[in-house]
């Protein structure tokens, strides 16, 4: 719709409906601007989600019945098509050419190559439109293009041999003067009394828009959005802009914004439908909703509803959304949607270091046992399979790593979100240090308090035999496993930028055994990333790691008890359990106190690959606080990575820096994840 001011204010104005829904195409600015100069869209609602796209944005590609490169019968064709090169001039700002860039078919399109110049100038004739609308989407109302294309082959320059250099297509810009917001006004849509239907609570200040800033398109939508969330917010889950004004004034160089708000009903959460379950039990879905019936309607409370169903693991799509139209008084129903999963899945996974050898392990599973999310999992580990760590016959024992486990995860154990874990293992352990037959069984409850906060509490309870080249240990214990985890970051696997930190407290009473004191084990880590592009692709590492055990001294402490350093995921450069002190045996003896720190500069070469070099320290002591008595062992490396949509998978080579007499030169390491 395009109206004309009278003339006595010598004015020549644009009124538009802009759709509300935020841009995600790389030409969101023409998209924007093609909206300003169309005409109306359909109004959205608060609750629904923005669309992918937008109506009436500057398509990607010519439509059906758009003018064709293809050339006439009568136009000469050149076999391998027109090549031609784009230079846009008269624009300064990088990100204004940016936008162009962005725009332009004539770049997109440029490896496409048109088989005649008529082609060529039918593409040129294209971006004219398309061009202007980028410049107004960013604020020149004003500017004045020029396309020219320059054939040296039509100029008689054609070089020996034949082959036609490409054609130059020069798009010269001259933006003009940039056009700013004067006024912003935010009306309420008309009642039946004929009053404004707008909350008076509402607040229209604080927009994006202020008075002189530039009238930049999508700053007009996005003022739209904030206004349509903040209504949804006070429980208008209905609310919409079905007007938007956009006034252009080129006689002073402005830009003019009313918005026409319906905010509708005051929605109220009402009866709830759940869909798609099958073996699950709806009860345990209803537990999980964050609202009460006749609750006014709070869209943070929708989102943690379908955050917390599919934390069950059971579900591979939930929605959660509000009735398509508002019930009587505004009490809605809410229909939750689901799909499950597959209940059984198997897998398995291999490492790999050339001090450790290789491991692997294999597991079958359960994510819904009985109807209430309940998962079950039963697996197998073969660890230091031919590698140069292991344990020793004069240990006692010829055989690899090995570990049977069955582990059970009870959601919603007597309270929302807290679960119930039982964890039995039977386990022959051959690290360098000792070899261990033992039986280890773990009950404990685990509760998330916030978003990135969880505690866990409980008993667990061991026995076996633990060998070293001197020394027979019969081990007996109950403990009390007392953990607190908090993360930050924004990817478990691969972690861009946040912090994440872990404490484990045990307190170990033997019950048994050669071990005669209670002692107490403690273990922090703590780790930090920084994105510094802020793109993803350079990212910094560190990690701190701090351990103690009070209460006995450190031959009375079993050695499988006892804090190491060094392996793969501790100081990289030292085999397993090597980065610390060695008895007469040249074993690992252990200790009470545990120092670690590593750092990395994650680089992404390209969205798959990465490298990264990376540096590690630590070491252990006798004493139940570090105390330095022992040289930091120190290492140093470089690593790749293959990202996956998994996880990366990881490839790291390190270099100990001041070896103990005996260590390997170099230690290579194979997993999933990332080191920290």
């Amino acid at each position: 719709m395009i109206r004309f001011a009278s003339a006595s204010r010598r004015r020549a104005a644009v009124a538009t409906r802009i759709a509300a829904a935020p841009l995600k195409a790389p030409i969101a600015m023409p998209m924007v601007a093609a909206l300003l100069m169309l005409g109306p869209a359909d109004a959205g609602y608060a609750q629904d989600s923005p669309p992918d796209s937008i109506p009436g944005a500057v398509p990607a590609a010519p439509s059906e019945g758009a003018p064709s490169d293809a050339a006439p019968l009568d136009e000469e064709v050149r076999p391998a098509g027109i090549t031609y090169e784009v230079e846009i001039t008269g624009v300064e700002d990088e990100g204004l050419r940016g936008t162009l860039r962005d725009a332009s078919t004539l770049v997109e399109l440029k490896d496409d190559h048109p088989p005649s110049l008529i082609g060529l100038e039918r593409r040129a004739d294209s971006d004219r439109d398309r061009l202007q609308t980028a410049l107004r989407s960013a604020g020149y109302y004003d500017a004045k293009l020029d396309i020219r294309i320059d054939d040296p082959a039509a100029a008689g320059t054609l070089p020996a041999g034949g082959q036609a250099p490409p054609v130059k297509v020069t798009v010269a810009v001259t933006p003009g003067p940039l056009y700013h917001i004067k006024t912003v006004t935010v009306r309420g849509v008309s009642n039946s009394t004929g009053s404004s239907t707008l909350p008076k609570e509402l607040a229209t200040d604080d927009l994006g828009l202020v008075a002189g800033a530039p009238a930049i398109a999508q700053k007009v939508l996005d003022a739209e959005s904030e206004l349509v969330g903040r209504l949804s917010k006070r429980g208008y889950a209905f609310a919409k802009v079905p007007d938007r004004e956009v006034v252009v004034d080129h006689s002073d160089r402005t830009m003019d914004v009313t918005y026409s708000v319906d905010p509708g009903p005051l929605t109220r959460y009402g009866a709830t439908r759940i869909e798609g379950l099958e073996k699950v039990d709806e009860d345990l879905v209803r537990g999980r909703l964050a609202w009460k019936e006749g609750q006014v309607y709070d869209p943070g409370a929708t989102d943690r509803a379908r955050q917390d169903i599919a934390a069950l693991q059971v579900f591979d799509t939930v929605r959660v959304r509000m009735a398509d139209e508002p019930g009587p008084d505004g009490v809605t129903p809410v229909i939750v949607s689901v799909g499950e999963r597959k209940r059984r899945f198997i897998g398995g996974g291999v490492t790999y270091s050339t001090e450790d050898g290789v491991g692997a392990n294999a597991y079958w599973g359960h994510r819904n046992l009985f109807g209430g999310a309940e998962q079950l999992r039963v697996g197998v580990d073969v660890g230091r399979v031919a590698g140069s760590s292991g344990g020793t016959s004069s240990k006692g024992n010829d055989l690899p790593d090995l570990r049977f486990s069955v582990n059970f995860r009870k959601p919603d154990f007597l309270a929302v979100k807290q679960s119930l874990l039982v964890n039995f293992a039977v386990v022959n352990d051959q690290p360098p240090a000792y070899s261990r037959v033992a039986s280890e069984l773990t009950v404990k409850l685990e509760r998330p308090l916030t978003d990135q906060l969880t505690v866990s509490y409980g008993v667990t309870g061991e026995r076996g035999r633990v060998r070293t080249e001197d020394t027979t240990y019969q081990t007996s214990f109950i403990g009390v496993p007392l953990g607190a985890a908090w993360n930050g970051t924004d990817n478990l696997l691969n972690p861009t930028s946040g912090q994440r930190a872990s404490l484990q407290v045990t307190p170990w009473f033997p019950v048994g055994g050669d071990t005669k004191s209670p002692f107490t084990s403690i273990l922090l880590n703590g780790s930090t990333y920084y994105d510094l592009g802020k793109d993803g692709r350079y990212v910094a590492a560190g990690r701190i790691g701090l351990g103690s055990i009070l209460g006995t001294s450190l031959s009375d402490i079993p050695p499988d008890h006892r804090f190491y350093a060094g392996g793969g995921g501790s100081v990289r450069g030292y085999g397993f359990q090597k980065a610390g002190p060695r008895d007469r045996y040249d074993d690992p003896v252990g200790g009470r106190s545990l120092f670690e720190i590593g750092a990395e500069l994650r680089i992404k070469v390209t969205e798959n690959i990465g490298v990264v070099p990376f540096v590690d320290a630590g070491t252990v002591y006798d004493k139940a606080y570090p105390d330095f008595s022992e040289p930091l062992r120190v290492g140093a490396g470089l690593g790749l990575r293959y990202y996956t949509d998994f996880g990366p998978l990881r490839v790291d080579v390190g270099v100990p820096l001041n070896p103990a007499s005996g260590d390997s030169r170099w230690q290579l390491y194979l997993s999933l994840g990332q080191a920290f």
